[in-house]
């Protein structure tokens, strides 16, 4: 596995668990909605495709199931998940 590949990996894995948790869940909305993220309009245009692939059980049966699965794959829709802004994530804890 690349080093690029293993960052991915990790993204989503961590991602992943950060869902669950209703407050989290709530945090990281905040975050990547928020005017002042990089990613926020990505986000916005493929927030139905995260938001699956969070809750998924099996996240590579989810993308080869994708309608436009021959667009995606694991990495490439891994890559849409927002990152954390930090500063963002701190205010997200007023919220």
């Amino acid at each position: 596995m690349t080093e690029a590949e293993l960052e991915e990996a990790a993204l989503l894995h961590y991602s992943r668990v950060l869902w669950k948790n209703p407050r989290t869940r709530r945090r990281l909305l905040y975050m990547w909605e928020h005017p002042e993220h990089p990613q926020r309009e990505n986000f916005k245009k493929h927030r139905k495709l995260v938001e699956g692939l969070m809750e998924c059980i099996d996240p590579e049966k989810y993308v080869i199931a994708l309608v436009d699965a021959d667009k995606w794959s694991l990495g490439t829709l891994s890559r849409e998940i927002p990152r954390t802004i930090w500063t963002l994530w701190d205010e997200s804890k007023e919220k």
